[in-house]
């Protein structure tokens, strides 16, 4: 029987090869398709593009309220009322209306994962792996518990055990535990164990069990704390319990990498003032650039019409009119580029409008144009260089970021000091068990319960000892420390040379402050004598002592410097705005300010009851008279409420003379009006 047995398998074999055989072999005789249908019946479908299916109502994929008329043009420019904004009010909307800190290039739609927004800080306190709840909960209480069933059957080879020995036994084991971590590192536990056997006895086969089924359970509490590494509040602060070499996750890095997402959203805040401010002066310059345009080109077309009339009556000469034409032509282009802009960067009126627009949240076409109401600072402004210095060391936000990343790196060796050693733990555990062939029932005879039996006492454990564990030479440990020390020096290097940096863009700032003033007057010099030479060039003509070409000639350049003129004060404004920016104090400025929300009424009343324990510190000070530390998380204002500003006003119109100065201090905005 066993030959037939082994020979059948091998039919078996050799069937099920030759019908493997024949199905590939049949595949491979069928004939190929033609080469146009060999592409599957899906084609079009697996072709498509698909789009993700999404919940409409969330991400606002209605866009009736995006969705405007068509934007300004030329030719739809004069017909759209205006309406006058201020600066303040510009960077009010704009910090009011956009959810997302706008930076112009279309980087949001080119790169939306790099983009600013207002939810950058809430998303970092919520992070699940790296906020600071996220490091206290690795000290929260953990509770674990299990329960399994299980069924054994067997045979024994043996008479003895056969006969001695169940062939069928259940059992069952529940283990509960719960466990707390301490800053400190002494890691709490409280469990119990309980187990259940149950011997299927054959009928009439002597035994030695003194019960079929019997329970055992057991109390335990234990107590491990490190004696060397990780022993300390500071270490399980810094890296979190049971971290490992050049793992830091701890409390203090996530408050640290808070404060570190705070500093970049106040950046991101700041940028966009900075650009709503700059467009801004943008806008009020392109205007201005638009009048002087519209100015020339008027002047040339009473020109052009007084060559013409000359030339029909025979008084003047063809190459005079067609001059005075040529000018007109080009003055009218100059103004359809002021207005609309060119491909070669001039933005004008309408692409600047767009800018501030983008800038503010609001709509391409809202049915009104924007036109600037404030007028630019022309007074002189002279800064305090060495006020200037301390406030930039004290309040940029690049500073104080690159400040928390030396602070980080700080705890980060002092981790890697602390985890450079071996793991030893001190380890006491006692327990409590009890025995019965019943859980709970059958208290009255002695182990019918074993919960009773467990209260009685009469069965303790007791453990005390040490235990240690770690790596021969550690080497893993001591490179976390070099590299910790390393990154330190990285970190202090980069603030070094950012401090640098700091200085040379304040000192830049600064001397093009001069610069734009300087200009300011020599353009308005230049502007006046430009005007004075119009007039009796504009005489000489009309009284035929001169020829047209020099009246033309000095339109234009007259106006050149009506534009250069306007461009100076808007580059001094800018100037201005540059140092204010260099200086660290832009927000404080505006006014601006970062603040949390609102706070959760439950958190608040918590807050509420552990007030009182701050209120008086033991040196008879209540802390309720001491001032304010500040507006918000950071006040941008110095101590003592240094600005580092004074402000020159011209007492005069005239700006031809400078030597009539009066100082003054300026103690708020550090842009002067002029009188």
């Amino acid at each position: 029987m066993p030959v037939l047995s082994r020979n059948s398998r091998k039919l078996k074999r050799i069937a099920l090869t030759a019908v493997l055989a024949a199905s590939f072999m049949g595949c491979r005789l069928q004939p190929k398709p033609p080469v146009e249908t060999c592409a599957p019946l899906c084609a079009d479908q697996l072709q498509k593009i698909s789009y993700p299916d999404v919940c409409e109502n969330d991400i606002g994929n209605n866009n009736d309220d995006l969705l405007t008329g068509p934007p300004l043009t030329l030719s739809t420019f004069e017909q759209m009322p205006s309406w006058d904004l201020t600066l303040e009010e510009a960077v009010n909307m704009a910090l009011t209306n956009n959810k997302i800190l706008q930076r112009l290039g279309g980087v949001v739609v080119s790169s939306p994962q790099a983009t600013a927004t207002t939810y950058e800080q809430a998303i970092v306190e919520t992070n699940p792996n790296a906020s600071v709840e996220a490091a206290l909960s690795a000290f929260d209480a953990q509770v674990a518990t299990s329960l399994f069933f299980n069924h054994n059957e067997r045979k024994f080879n043996n008479t003895f055990q056969q006969l001695f020995s169940a062939s069928r036994q259940d059992t069952a084991n529940f283990q509960t535990e719960i466990s707390k971590q301490t800053v400190s590192g002494t890691r709490f536990a409280a469990r119990n164990i309980t187990d259940y056997t149950n011997n299927h006895l054959q009928p009439g086969v002597p035994s030695s069990f003194r019960f079929n089924s019997v329970y055992n359970t057991v109390n335990q509490f234990e107590v491990r704390h490190p004696l060397m590494r990780g022993n300390g509040a500071m270490v399980n602060r810094i890296a979190g319990p049971n971290a490992v070499s050049g793992q830091y996750n701890g409390v203090l890095i996530a408050r640290i990498r808070s404060d570190q997402s705070l500093a970049d959203f106040e950046a991101a805040v700041r940028d966009l003032v900075r650009d709503v401010e700059l467009n801004y002066w943008e806008l009020y310059f392109a205007y201005r650039d638009l009048d002087t345009k519209m100015a020339a080109r008027e002047s040339s077309r009473g020109i052009w019409e007084n060559r013409q009339i000359r030339y029909e009556k025979g008084l003047g000469r063809p190459d005079e009119e067609a001059q005075a034409r040529q000018q007109y032509y080009s003055f009218e282009f100059q103004v359809q580029n002021a207005l609309s802009g060119t491909t070669t960067g001039q933005l004008g009126v309408l692409g600047s409008e767009r800018n501030l627009r983008r800038l503010l949240g609001l709509s391409v076409n809202d049915g009104r144009m924007i036109r600037p109401a404030s007028e630019p600072a022309v007074a002189p402004i002279m800064f305090d260089w060495n006020a200037s210095q301390e406030q930039a060391m004290a309040t940029r936000v690049e500073l104080r970021r690159q400040k928390w990343s030396i602070r980080q790196r700080e705890l980060e060796l002092c981790a890697a000091k602390q985890l450079n050693q071996w793991r030893l733990d001190l380890v006491g555990l006692y327990g409590f068990r009890g025995f019965g062939d019943n859980l709970f029932g059958s208290r009255s005879r002695p182990e019918g319960s074993a919960v009773a039996d467990l209260f009685t006492g009469k069965l303790d454990d007791w453990q005390l000892g040490l235990d240690m564990q770690g790596p021969v030479g550690n080497r893993q440990a001591f490179l976390a420390v070099r590299n910790a020390e390393l990154r330190l020096s990285r970190e202090r290097a980069v603030y070094r040379e950012q401090q640098r940096q700091v200085l040379h863009d304040l000192a830049a700032a600064y001397a093009e402050v001069d610069r734009a003033m300087a200009n300011i007057r020599t353009s308005y010099n230049s502007y006046i004598a430009a005007q004075e030479e119009l007039g009796p060039k504009r005489l000489r003509v009309e009284e035929g002592k001169d020829q047209v070409f020099f009246l033309l000639d000095a339109q234009q350049r007259f106006s050149t410097s009506e534009s250069a003129f306007y461009r100076s004060i808007v580059d001094y404004n800018r100037a201005l705005l540059s140092f204010t920016y260099a200086s660290g104090g832009l927000l404080a400025r505006y006014n601006v300010t970062l603040d949390e929300g609102g706070w959760d009424p439950s958190l608040q009343s918590i807050a509420n009851g552990k007030a009182d324990r701050f209120r008086n510190n033991g040196w008879g000070v209540d802390d309720r008279d001491l001032n304010p530390i500040s507006a918000g998380p950071f006040n941008q204002q110095m101590p003592g409420g240094a600005t580092g500003v004074r402000t020159i006003e011209a007492p005069s119109d005239d700006p031809q003379n400078p030597d009539e100065l009066d100082e003054s201090n300026g103690s708020g905005d550090p842009i002067g009006q002029a009188n």
